[in-house]
Formats: C-alpha cells, sequence, structure tokens
C-alpha cells in the first residue's frame, strides 16, 4: 500500500500531466485574443473533468486501502467526489486568458496562470474525495494533511501529524499547493487533534484580525520556511 506521502506524488503526476495538457492545448490556440479564449474555454474543462476523474479515482482507492489496513469494523462503500465546478472553472480559465488582451499578448504569463487554476482544480477531486467518505464513514475519526513542505502555511497545518475531527473542517490550499489530505480511523497511530491556529487557518474565510494572529503564529513558529 502507498503511504500519504507516495500518494499525494502520484497525484502530483496527475495534476502535472493535466497542467502539460492544457498548456499543450493554448499552444495550439491561434487568431485574435478573443479566438483564443474562446478555443481555451471550449477545451480545457473537459480536460480538466478527465483528469479529475483520475484523481478522485486515486483517493478513492487509496481510502479503501487504507481503511483495510486499519481493519475497520464497518462495511463501508467507497464513493468518488467529483464536484459540479465548470462554472468556476470556465471563470478560471477567461481569467487565465486575460495576458492576451495586453499589449504584450504575453503567453508565458497565460501559461502560468493555466498552470494555476489546472493544478488546484485537478487536485481538488482528491481532498474531497477523502474528506467526503470521512464524513460519511462510521470507522473514520478524521483527516490529515500530507505535505510537500514548501511553505509555513501547509507546513503548520500538517504539524504533528494533527487530525482534523471537526466535520467542518476545511482542506485549505494555495495556488500550486501540493498537499494532500488523508483519512485517519479509530484504533490507528495518530496524530493529536489540530490545535486552535490549525483549525482557524483552515477556514473558508477569516476576519482581518484572524489574519493577523495567524500571521505573527506562522513568523514566530517557523522563521526558516518561506511563505
Amino acid at each position: 500500500m502507498p503511504t500519504p506521502d507516495e500518494s499525494r506524488a502520484d497525484l502530483q503526476l496527475v495534476t502535472a500531466a493535466a497542467v502539460e495538457d492544457a498548456q499543450a492545448v493554448f499552444a495550439t490556440t491561434s487568431g485574435a485574443p478573443e479566438a483564443r479564449r474562446l478555443q481555451l474555454l471550449d477545451t480545457v474543462p473537459g480536460l480538466i473533468g478527465y483528469y479529475s476523474d483520475g484523481s478522485a479515482a486515486l483517493a478513492a482507492d487509496f481510502y479503501e486501502e487504507t481503511r483495510e489496513i486499519a481493519r475497520a469494523r464497518t462495511a463501508f462503500q467507497v464513493t468518488l467526489t467529483v464536484a459540479d465546478r465548470v462554472v468556476k472553472i470556465r471563470r478560471g480559465i477567461a481569467w487565465a486568458a486575460e495576458p492576451l488582451f495586453g499589449e504584450t499578448e504575453d503567453g508565458d504569463d497565460v501559461d502560468s496562470r493555466l498552470a494555476q487554476v489546472v493544478q488546484l482544480e485537478t487536485a481538488r477531486p482528491y481532498r474531497d474525495t477523502v474528506l467526503g467518505n470521512r464524513k460519511r464513514d462510521p470507522d473514520a475519526i478524521g483527516w490529515a494533511r500530507a505535505t510537500a513542505g514548501g511553505c509555513k502555511f501547509c507546513r503548520m497545518l500538517a504539524d504533528r501529524g494533527a487530525v482534523y475531527r471537526e466535520r467542518s473542517a476545511n482542506f485549505a490550499a494555495h495556488p500550486h499547493c501540493h498537499c494532500t489530505a488523508y483519512p485517519v480511523f479509530r484504533g490507528g497511530d495518530h496524530g493529536p487533534e489540530a490545535n486552535a491556529m490549525q483549525y482557524v487557518a483552515s477556514r473558508r474565510s477569516r476576519t482581518p484580525a484572524q489574519r493577523a494572529v495567524l500571521r505573527e503564529y506562522l513568523n514566530e513558529n517557523y522563521p526558516d520556511i518561506p511563505g
């Protein structure tokens, strides 16, 4: 069975392939900026959908294997979670195409923006599948974060092998974030429950005061890590 870090690396291969294909699509576009944007809008959402299915399937396989190793006591059917995000994806692609309308029609900037949108959207179904099944699984007590450790924000969220037991806990991710979630089951080895700051950092939105406290906490506790 792959470890959480090995499964995270597998997901990174999937997202990298999706980004490469999206950038290849952009390289074939031609005509006026409006026409090139339309070509991206016609093609990239379907490409993301294809890789999203693979991302969710990867998570489902890993969930089942982890559950089996943990010797879960109840029967449970793991399901894939791929949310309908076509509208948001199209908005992201339109944003990625904006540099085409500048004076220089900056293709490199489009490539960079496309990578940001495609990577984030392709990784999302993996995380959603883990978190969604964890909420329905009577033997799961929460989920934890496997991180590449690239920034202090992600390092803090994964620190101590923290387990996010609150069902409302969100998976916080940033552009080009290569972290994943993995399920934690009762009776197995796992870290302590996430602390108050980790839960605050996982919220979808934070007040200015919470953001200031979080930034101070990150700088004080992770001074040698970028971000």
